[in-house]
């Protein structure tokens, strides 16, 4: 090979190499503007914005960004365009513009629709005032062998979007709208993220606010508020054939979390805060639902299982019917859920339709557990209910604290199947669960409706009395994000106490840490004087470590001094009383 050969072997080796690493095109930014903008324009400024967002959606190339014009764009959006790996299309405001997508006068149902589409952004936009029978605020779908991956929503807003204009109408099975619903038929969907959306006021007919359904692989749910709308909130759902390979028929491999979902209520039927119906491999953490149907349910309602689902660390109160529900509930199709984790959840007061179920209501289910729930009932007393329907094979009822406002455990009820347990111990020699288990005041904050705080007391009974054997996930934290287990054994309910054992919570008058976190050097600064105080210092296991006496003033410097990493807790005492305490983060 000659030099000259050579060199252009190089040279091509090179170009390709490039072109496979940065895979990138150049970032193109588009317009569109309902009051001056033109389809004839080329897109590219906002002197030559384009008109409709659909000019946009058929025209944006991969690697750009639509930037809409404040307005109301009546229009039903169809996207036609594809971004691809590290050229995704995003799709969103321009600046803090408000942009609303709107269904008034429109003639298809759906709002927003994509189809087998891949690589797309969707961030900041209104979708709204849809309807018509079977309306739909979003639709994300796959047809035929069609695939879709790495869709995102963010700050989307879905309302009124309406089977019918009436809320007190009662649909039949063939009245429906969904706010947000994804159908991942035979080529599936996958890496769909929605995030911090809001979707409420829906009249949904049988349908939900959110839905995902069948063959959906790799989900985020996250951040948003569901609420207001007239049947389920977020829904996993799987074995109505959407996809027709049963083994693919399932939402699965997915996260629900941060999420708040309330006043989910249907007329017609009991509808979940989130509902996972034939999903599989699915996490339900740290959300807050209330005043919905039931808070959370995990069922199966057609032939089929739903496997794997694990709820912690949530929130779970003042919900018409139960906190949680569990299985399948009829004899009619072999739908029942199976391998099932329920634990750390807080519960209080659901059940305020008063019909005698309590907090937590189980059927057809086999192989699940249920550990380290606090279950704080009504004045009803009615701590569950078991409902006679089969299989309900080796489930685990234990470490769970229960407690009614009497605080008398002879004087509740257990619904266990056909027998009813009228006493705490009756319950737990009866049924042969809850061997761990204690009827226990939890000490919760405030009880009060109005101002609910269900964080634990320092002094509860839940502090360190969970399943010593807890496997927690990896980075997992409790509802606050604080360190899921603190003093090695983990505390029942969906709150970590931060304080380690034996450290009385009071009042900070004040005082602050600063800076916090710190590397080198920090000052506790108090609104008063101290004499002759000290400072004692703990490490996370709540061992002590450092004291510091004799100590005047308004402040106090502490000096990291070889300190590790980590979480620290202190107190500051003055005469043996405690005047100050906290925590500090030392990196």
């Amino acid at each position: 090979m000659n030099p000259k050969q050579m060199m252009m072997k190089n040279i091509l080796f090179l170009t390709i190499a490039f072109l496979c690493v940065h895979n990138l095109k150049a970032q193109t930014n588009y317009y569109v503007d309902d009051v001056s903008g033109n389809n004839t324009n080329s897109g590219t400024s906002l002197a030559a914005a384009w008109k409709t967002i659909q000019k946009s959606a058929n025209s944006a190339t991969p690697n750009s960004t639509v930037y809409i014009k404040a307005g109301t764009y009546h229009e039903n959006v169809v996207i036609n365009v594809n971004g691809t790996v590290n050229n995704p299309i995003t799709f969103r405001n321009y600046q803090s513009d408000i942009v609303m997508i709107d269904g008034v006068g429109t003639a298809g149902n759906t709002l927003l629709s994509i189809s087998n589409k891949n690589y797309l952004n969707f961030l900041n936009l209104i979708i709204q005032n849809k309807t018509v029978n079977n309306a739909q605020g979003i639709l994300v779908e796959t047809t035929g062998l069609g695939t879709s991956t790495m869709l995102s929503f963010k700050n989307i807003v879905i309302k009124n979007i309406n089977w019918n204009n009436n809320a007190s109408a009662i649909p039949s099975a063939a009245d429906n709208s969904q706010g947000f619903i994804a159908y991942g038929r035979n080529g599936g969907i996958t890496n769909l993220t929605i995030d911090s959306c809001q979707v409420f006021n829906n009249i949904l007919g049988f349908s939900e606010a959110i839905s995902l359904d069948g063959n959906i692989n790799g989900f985020i749910v996250k951040s948003c508020k569901v609420h207001d709308n007239t049947n389920i909130g977020i829904a996993l759902i799987g074995n109505y054939i959407t996809s027709t390979v049963p083994a693919t028929d399932h939402a699965r491999n997915g996260v629900i979390n941060y999420n708040e979902c309330y006043n989910n209520i249907s007329l017609y039927a009991t509808s979940g805060g989130i509902y996972v119906d034939g999903g599989k491999s699915i996490v339900v953490e740290k959300n807050k639902c209330y005043g919905n149907g039931n808070g959370i349910e995990v069922g199966c309602e057609e032939n089929g299982t739903t496997d794997s689902i694990i709820v912690k660390n949530n929130l779970l109160y003042n919900n018409q019917n139960v906190g949680i529900y569990v299985g399948g509930y009829t004899t009619a199709t072999t739908g029942q859920v199976l391998n099932t984790i329920i634990r750390n959840n807080t519960l209080f007061q659901n059940n305020y339709a008063n019909n005698g179920t309590g907090e937590m209501n189980i059927s057809k289910a086999s192989n699940c557990k249920f550990e380290n729930n606090v279950f704080y009932t009504t004045a009803q007393s009615v701590l569950l209910t078991r409902d006679n329907i089969s299989p309900q094979n080796g489930n685990v009822y234990n470490y769970n604290c229960w407690y009614t406002p009497s605080g008398n455990p002879n004087a509740i009820s257990v619904n266990w199947g056909n027998t009813v347990y009228s006493s705490f111990t009756a319950y737990k020699t009866g049924a042969s669960q809850e061997s761990n288990s204690f009827f226990n005041n939890p000490s919760l904050i405030n009880t009060t409706l109005a101002t609910l705080d269900l964080h634990l007391l320092n002094s509860s009974p839940c502090v360190n009395t969970g399943k010593p054997t807890t496997t927690i996930s990896i980075g997992e934290t409790d509802y606050d994000g604080n360190a899921r287990i603190i003093n090695t054994i983990i505390d029942v309910g969906a709150f970590e106490v931060t304080a380690p054992a034996g450290i009385k919570i009071v009042t900070q008058n004040e005082n602050k840490f600063f800076p916090n976190p710190f590397s080198v050097q920090t000052t506790l600064y108090f609104k008063f004087e101290i004499t002759n105080a000290e400072f004692i210092l703990y490490d996370i296991n709540g061992r002590q470590i450092k004291e510091i006496r004799n100590l005047f003033g308004d402040r106090i410097i502490f000096e990291r001094a070889g300190l590790d990493n980590g979480i620290y807790f202190y107190d500051v005492k003055e005469n043996n009383n405690l005047i100050a305490k906290g925590k500090f983060l030392v990196y």
